[in-house]
């Protein structure tokens, strides 16, 4: 399994609209290899993490060649900058 990890800074305001405009184009979306997600906050800093679970690093590097007019809508819509983001092998799971 494999993780891609965004990270956003901004405003807490603009991070909660974030969260709603993930899940509703993840939803819509429901891109081949895709396990979960999940989204987390630190409305103290302007800090949010976008963590997103992937069946194989294929079906990951697949989304984010095919990703690249959903990023700029989501930037346009929600207001935000584009996240960095780095992709991580998943060694351990326990939830």
């Amino acid at each position: 399994m494999f993780a891609r990890v965004q990270t956003f800074h901004q405003p807490a305001e603009k991070l909660d609209a974030l969260a709603a405009l993930v899940q509703e184009q993840l939803a819509a979306a429901q891109p081949p290899g895709l396990k979960g997600f999940q989204y987390l906050i630190d409305r103290d800093n302007g800090k949010a993490l976008l963590i997103s679970f992937w069946d194989s690093e294929e079906d990951l590097r697949q989304l984010e060649a095919n990703n690249a007019a959903t990023r700029e809508r989501v930037k346009e819509e929600a207001g935000v900058e584009a996240p960095t983001a780095e992709v991580f092998e998943v060694t351990l799971q326990d939830l």
